[in-house]
């Protein structure tokens, strides 16, 4: 009995993987057997929801000290990479000693000290960097010791770089904690100490300069401050430093990926789904240090978007192929990939203690397909292995930047039957269809892809088709659209001057027709308005209901264009809160203050002056939202134009037509102006108060009659 209890047990743990080093996790194909974590990306809408994709990467196997055959287990390992050749390098900081492992992750060789430039043996001061080139020479940032050490593939001692004598070093002290070297042996040093960014050296470790430093600019009362600081207060201030990197890697070209983890959490965020500011967690460095990462995706790369406490922080960064990339997130323990472009392909990892996820993640590389991830605190290497999804979205990638669109189009279109909420693989076909010449259909996949910019181009050049075979019939239309308004000018003209010897009560044509003579005659308009009674409360509330059908109208009948969704939010409180309310409570304001400084406007007549002035907003208004169906993304910019100028006049009217009916000077009028649109606010927030006090009571009451009832 106790020997089939101790078989089931190891049974057990043989399943679970909980003692044996390198344990594998056997997984399904779509990856969704023994996986602790869930694989996921963002859609590309404001609010950032996130969607549950099939898995890309699944973890393979946890390797250990002991699986290493290491005599002594990883302390503090703080950097991971790998050779061409498949070897593992750990920097194992806590012991002072750089790792090698086999592809196989069996012990290799260790390198524990050097020679120094002057002949003495040294041994590591915890070394936090490890650096292997192309031709498999070995660089070590040797943190405390203040140097970069470079061995080659047989370990042999071929370089010291000591820490820089120059006059702009003499400050800082070198202590490179993460390095990169490019092609021509020039070294890229990320020293723990200083935030001035990048140091460069050549191959001889002469300093070049720093490279990458973030410009950065005081705010208006820091001028202030230093205006009235003495020469001494500002050596010692050290306000508005540029942000310091934390970890770097390089490229085939040269570029530079630099990560940092130090900015303010509301400026990553608006950096990241704003769009706004430099508050970019991962740059990619040209030579000259200018930050030319793309970033077209519906987000920037900044990690998760809708976090509870603290923003993704990037520990590393390491390279895939065709110009794809992983970061690593200190905070969730959570690994984002992107595309060149900077569209987020998937994300996955998490915090725990199973196979998949991290304690303290501090350190990603790539060798091959696999994707290993050091964690400081178990000091262990998790191994993952790519998955048939990810395997489909690399080849597709592949195909794509080796311009084979035909066939990127179909391994895309593969991608999509494991996964059709992935809004990249539907660009990926937009974009083959593109470079086929095939516009119609990549506007339908672009659309798809949520891809705004992608759909106008290739609006653009399917709507040049599209002009090509009605060439002449567009001078011909705008013939008939310029017939079409003069006609009705000259109506409305006409109804006009035989209102003006017609007695009795006005129809309501004739008193919408008047609105197209005060627009353009504001102050005989507004004049005979309050005189003559032209316009009634009866016309201005018409007028005041197209206005708010125009601001429907727009919501219902903009174009993908300006909207980026294929569905219509329609909300008649909201057409009414921005149009009718404010009306409301311009008039309410205008009448109560000018009642009270001799304004000679009634209620009623300010009320109808406001409604007319609303004119422009509705015959501009409703024209342009029909052309934002028919216009690129660049075309706006006269869509926005011609609204700008229609709300402008309305605002002008309302000025003017308050000027009139009160019979102020200009002077009175700007201040009476000034002073209605506090009491607009005051009303407003008068208003919200006494609402939020009645639903109060309401619940209240409701509470009381309810505990009554349960009483009873």
């Amino acid at each position: 009995m106790r020997k089939k209890l101790i078989v089931l047990i190891l049974g057990l743990l043989l399943v679970t993987g909980s003692i044996l080093p390198g344990f594998k996790a056997f997984a399904s194909e779509n990856g969704t057997d023994y996986v602790p974590y869930i694989t996921y990306g963002y859609d590309s809408h404001a609010n950032g929801d996130y969607y549950i994709s099939p898995h890309a990467y699944i973890p393979l196997e946890g390797v250990d000290s002991l699986y290493m055959g290491l005599d002594v287990k990883l302390t503090d390992p703080s950097d991971l990479t790998s050779d061409r050749d498949g070897n593992i390098y750990i920097a194992d900081t806590g012991n002072n000693r750089i790792v090698i492992l086999t592809s196989d992750f069996k012990l290799k060789d260790t390198i524990t000290e050097y020679v120094n430039n002057e002949g003495e043996s040294m041994t590591f001061n915890q070394p936090r960097a490890v650096f292997v080139n192309d031709e498999g020479d070995i660089y070590v940032g040797d943190t405390l010791n203040g140097k970069v050490v470079r061995f080659d593939k047989d370990l042999n001692l071929l370089q010291v770089v000591d820490s820089p004598s120059e006059e702009l070093l003499q400050n800082v002290i070198f202590e490179p904690s993460a390095l990169a070297v490019d092609n021509y042996d020039r070294i890229y040093v990320i020293s723990q100490s200083t935030n001035m960014g990048v140091l460069a050296l050549d191959s001889e470790g002469v300093f070049q300069g720093f490279i990458g430093a973030e410009k950065t600019t005081g705010s208006f009362m820091d001028i202030v401050k230093d205006a009235f600081m003495s020469e001494e207060k500002k050596a010692k201030a050290h306000q508005n430093v540029p942000t310091e990197y934390n970890n770097i890697t390089i490229d085939d070209k040269g570029f530079l990926y630099v990560t940092s983890s130090a900015y303010e959490q509301s400026a990553q965020y608006d950096s990241m789904v704003k769009k706004t500011g430099t508050a970019n967690p991962i740059k990619k460095l040209n030579p000259a240090g200018t930050d030319v990462l793309k970033r077209n995706g519906p987000f920037n790369q900044g990690g998760d978007i809708n976090y509870a406490k603290d923003c993704s922080r990037f520990k590393d960064v390491a390279l895939a192929a065709d110009n794809v990339y992983s970061l690593l997130d200190s905070t969730g323990g959570k690994i984002f990939t992107y595309d060149g472009d900077g569209n987020l392909l998937y994300v996955f990892g998490g915090l725990g203690s199973s196979l998949g996820v991290f304690h303290m993640p501090v350190a990603l590389t790539y060798t091959g397909d696999r994707l290993l991830v050091l964690d400081a605190r178990t000091a262990k290497i998790t191994v993952f292995g790519r998955t048939a999804y990810g395997n489909k979205i690399a080849k597709a990638i592949e195909l794509q930047n080796a311009r084979k669109y035909t066939e990127a189009s179909e391994q895309w279109a593969r991608v999509l039957e494991m996964n059709n909420t992935f809004e990249q693989a539907y660009r990926g076909i937009a974009t083959a269809h593109m470079r086929l010449g095939e516009y119609k259909e990549a506007m339908e996949n672009y659309r798809f892809g949520s891809d705004l910019d992608g759909y106008s181009e290739a609006y653009t050049a399917y709507r040049k088709e599209i002009m090509e075979d009605f060439m002449l019939l567009i001078p011909l239309a705008v013939i008939l659209i310029v017939l079409l308004v003069r006609f009705a000018s000259k109506k409305m003209k006409a109804v006009n001057e035989a209102g003006w010897s017609k007695k009795g009560p006005s129809t309501l044509k004739e008193e919408l027709c008047y609105g197209w003579y005060v627009i353009f005659h504001p102050f005989d308009g507004f004049y005979e308005l309050k005189r003559s009674r032209k316009g009634t409360v009866r016309g201005a509330t018409v007028i005041l209901a197209l206005a708010v059908l125009e601001d429907l109208f727009r919501q219902v009948g903009s174009g993908y264009i300006v909207t980026g969704q294929d569905w219509a939010r329609v909300s008649v409180i909201d057409a009414f809160m921005s149009v009718g309310a404010l009306v409301l409570l311009w008039t309410l304001a205008n009448w109560g203050l000018t009642t009270l400084m001799d304004g000679k406007g009634r209620l009623k007549d300010i009320y109808v002056a406001s409604c007319y002035a609303l004119i422009p907003i509705i015959i501009i208004g409703f024209p342009t939202t029909i052309l934002t169906n028919f216009c690129s993304q660049s075309e706006l910019t006269f869509i926005n134009v011609f609204n700008g100028f229609a709300y402008i006049w309305t605002l002008l009217l309302i000025f003017f037509g308050a000027l009139v009916i009160n019979d102020y000077s200009l002077l009175k009028n700007v201040f009476t102006t000034l002073f209605s649109i506090v009491g607009m606010a005051c009303i407003a927030f008068v208003s919200i108060l006494t609402v939020n006090l009645f639903v109060s009571l309401f619940g209240f009451a409701q509470t009381i009659a309810n505990e009554i009832i349960y009483r009873i």
